[in-house]
C-alpha cells in the first residue's frame, strides 16, 4: 500500500500546487479537494458484507466519486465513457495474460505498464477528466469483480482490498490526465508558433 499512498502524495501536491485548472475539466474543485482529503482515511477502512465477502473502504469511496460523475455528465457522454471503460477493461485483461508469457515486453505490462496503457488509451478514447476517470474505473471494477469472483475462491472474496488495484487506479488516472494535459499544451504551443511563422488556418503565408 505505500506505493499507493505515494500515488496519492503525489496527486495532492499536483492539486494543490496549481495544476487544477488544468487538470479538472469540469469537475468542481471542492469535490476533488474532499476525494483526496477523505481517501487515505478509506484505505484504513474495510467493511465486511457478508461471511465471504470484504469490500475495502477506498474501493467505496472511488465507487462514490464514480456515481457521482456519471450523474453530472450527459446521458451521451455518460454511455460513451462507460462503453470505452468496458473495452479497456478487456483489453487490460489480454494485456495481462500476455504479461505471463516470457518476452521482453512482459516485464513492461506487469504490474505498472498495465495501468500506464490504460491510462494513455483512456486518454486518446475520451476527451476530457470526468470522462477518463469513469472510464479508467469502471474497467478496473470490472477486472476486481472477475479476479475475485473467478480465480479466488468463495470463501477469499475481498473487492478493492488488492494494494496492485489501487496502485493501479491511481497510475492510469495521473497517466491519463498528464496525457491530455500535455496533448493540450503541445496544441497550444503549435498554434502559437505557426501563428508567429505567420501562417495561417489555410497554410497560406500572409
Amino acid at each position: 500500500m505505500l506505493s499507493a499512498v505515494m500515488l496519492w502524495i503525489s496527486a495532492t501536491v499536483l492539486w494543490w500546487s496549481g495544476w487544477r485548472e488544468e487538470a479538472a475539466e469540469g469537475i468542481p474543485h471542492w469535490a476533488v479537494g474532499v476525494f483526496l482529503a477523505g481517501w487515505p482515511f478509506t484505505l484504513l477502512w474495510e467493511m465486511k458484507l457478508s461471511s465471504t465477502l470484504t469490500v475495502n473502504g477506498a474501493w467505496i469511496w472511488t465507487l462514490a466519486a464514480f456515481i457521482t460523475l456519471a450523474w453530472r455528465i450527459q446521458p451521451l457522454r455518460r454511455w460513451t465513457a462507460l462503453s470505452a471503460g468496458v473495452l479497456l477493461g478487456s483489453i487490460y485483461l489480454l494485456l495481462g495474460r500476455l504479461s505471463y508469457y516470457p518476452f521482453a515486453l512482459s516485464h513492461f505490462l506487469s504490474p505498472w505498464g498495465l495501468a500506464i496503457v490504460l491510462g494513455c488509451l483512456s486518454a486518446l478514447l475520451l476527451r476530457n477528466a470526468p470522462e477518463q476517470l469513469i472510464a479508467v474505473t469502471i474497467s478496473l471494477f470490472l477486472i476486481d469483480g472477475i479476479t475475485d469472483v473467478v480465480l479466488l475462491p468463495s470463501d477469499m472474496m475481498a473487492l478493492g482490498k488488492s494494494s496492485e488495484w489501487v496502485k493501479g487506479w491511481w497510475i492510469a488516472v495521473l497517466c491519463a490526465r498528464l496525457w491530455s494535459v500535455s496533448m493540450t499544451s503541445i496544441k497550444s504551443l503549435t498554434t502559437r508558433w505557426a501563428l508567429r511563422m505567420g501562417w495561417r488556418r489555410g497554410g497560406q503565408r500572409s
